[in-house]
């Protein structure tokens, strides 16, 4: 019955959230430090937003899967 109460999974789902977070910030930084200067301001842009994308598909990608096993959960 203590299974039910609380949620299982989050942990390791909150330390890739973490992680990819602080990754796309570097590679934005990586990006505008070491490779921007070859492209125009709207492919700079474009980069920097498929960056943000990816980290948002990883974590949705991530939490969406844990939602769908909660689902009993929240039913009650």
């Amino acid at each position: 019955m203590e299974h039910m109460l609380r949620p299982e999974g989050m942990g390791w789902r909150v330390g890739v959230s973490v992680f990819s977070f602080f990754a796309a910030i570097i590679a934005v930084i990586l990006w505008l430090f070491f490779y921007a200067g070859s492209y125009n301001a709207y492919q700079n842009l474009a980069i920097i937003v498929v960056i943000f994308l990816a980290f948002t598909a990883v974590v949705g990608a991530i939490w969406a899967s844990w939602g769908m096993k909660q689902r009993n959960w929240w039913n009650g």
